[in-house]
């Protein structure tokens, strides 16, 4: 039995929906959901054998190797990266406001402060448990929201910051927010049930890109999100892991390395029945 990690998102929703849902034939995969930094504990800690991660969490472990063709970005307006306030704040005048981080999250973390590092703004950073924005809202003057608490705080709050954007506008690059990763070990000793995995993720990444109006429509009404909505933000992201999007993780490990949150990063692969 394969362990695979799915983060407890509707953006891993979409690529998993053939998977969970009967649409391809599959055997001896056991999915595990978690947030992003859970999905990595558990995957440093040997009870994931594969799954996705955030990117920044892979620069932090030297014993992954990433999976050809699979990411999870956005080249402009995420719409799930979020920094809420209930005032009018605006990023000109973040300087010296706190800003509220849930554990939940490591990419976007790191994006937050590497834009605040290039924008010269200066806030104090709060480490908060969990993802209620009211909660984290007493303790600091704006949040930072991922995912389905961010979606669900569009309309609500007011939004100083989409990161997915403001990183755009700076870089002019996509962001990539999670990466699927193998533990070398298990890819070592299991190369075939990985190859296997692999072929199934992309597959199913496939055909949730093919029927995307459907799978919007379903994921909507799962999680109480309007489903024009869903469609709108599924076609924001990008399921790939092509040349251009590798160069846009570079940079962000890049500028996450000048900001001393990680050392210099290889890209390590796993590439059918090779190790490189």
């Amino acid at each position: 039995m394969v362990r695979l990690g799915k983060i407890s998102f509707a953006n891993c929703d979409f690529p998993y929906y053939a998977m969970e849902h009967g649409k391809l034939r599959t055997h001896d995969i056991d999915i595990i959901e978690g947030h992003p930094v859970e999905l990595a504990r558990k995957l440093q800690a040997g009870e994931l054998d594969l799954g996705p991660i955030s990117s920044i969490m892979y620069a932090k472990q030297d014993d992954l190797l990433i999976l050809p063709g699979l990411s999870i970005t956005s080249n402009d307006f995420t719409k799930s990266v979020l920094i809420c306030s209930n005032g009018e704040i605006e990023m000109s005048g973040f300087e010296g406001r706190t800003l509220c981080i849930p554990e939940t999250t490591a990419s976007s973390a790191a994006l937050v402060k590497i834009i605040l590092w290039l924008n010269g703004v200066n806030v104090k950073i709060r480490q908060c448990n969990g993802t209620d924005i009211e909660k984290m809202l007493k303790q600091g003057d704006a949040a930072l929201l991922i995912g389905d608490s961010a979606i669900h705080a569009i309309g609500k709050y007011h939004i100083i910051a989409d990161l997915g954007n403001e990183w755009k506008k700076i870089t002019g690059k996509k962001m990539v927010y999670a990466l699927w990763v193998v533990r070398e070990d298990f890819a070592r000793k299991y190369p075939e049930k990985v190859k296997y995995v692999h072929d199934i993720l992309l597959k199913s990444k496939d055909y949730a890109n093919e029927n995307i109006s459907h799978i919007a429509s379903y994921i909507g009404r799962q999680k109480n999100i309007d489903c024009k909505f869903m469609k709108e933000y599924l076609h924001t992201l990008n399921y790939d892991f092509d040349e251009e999007t590798v160069e846009s993780l570079k940079l962000f490990f890049q500028y996450a390395r000048e900001c001393g949150m990680i050392g210099d990063v290889k890209l390590r692969f796993f590439d059918n029945l090779n190790i490189n």
